[in-house]
C-alpha cells in the first residue's frame, strides 16, 4: 500500500520510506512536473507585472511632462500679465504726478 504524503501548501506528492521505489519515482515525477508548471506560471505573472509597471511608469512620466509644460505656460502668461499691469500702474502714477495725460491708458 502506498503512503500518500503531500506537501503542506501545494500538495505535491512526497516519497515515503515504506513506499516501493517504482511508486515513489512516479510520485516524484508528478511532483517535479507540478513544480515546473507552477514556476512557469509565476514567471509569466512576474513578466506581466513588470510590463504593467513599465506601462505605468511611462504614463506617469508623460503626465509629468504635460504638467510641466502646462505649468511653464501658466508661468509665462502670469509673467506677461504682471509686466503689463506694472507698466500700466507706472503710466497711471506718472499721469497722477504730472497732472496730465502723457501716457494713454
Amino acid at each position: 500500500m502506498t503512503v500518500d504524503n503531500k506537501t503542506l501548501h501545494q500538495t505535491y506528492p512526497l516519497p515515503h520510506p515504506t513506499n516501493q521505489l517504482d511508486q515513489d519515482v512516479l510520485r516524484l515525477v508528478e511532483a517535479l512536473k507540478a513544480i515546473d508548471s507552477n514556476v512557469y506560471m509565476l514567471q509569466q505573472a512576474d513578466n506581466q507585472a513588470e510590463d504593467a509597471r513599465e506601462t505605468l511608469r511611462k504614463a506617469l512620466e508623460e503626465q509629468g511632462t504635460r504638467m510641466q509644460a502646462q505649468q511653464d505656460s501658466l508661468s509665462d502668461k502670469h509673467d506677461a500679465l504682471s509686466d503689463k499691469h506694472i507698466k500700466q500702474a507706472r503710466k497711471h502714477k506718472l499721469n497722477q504726478i504730472l497732472g496730465e495725460s502723457i501716457f494713454p491708458l
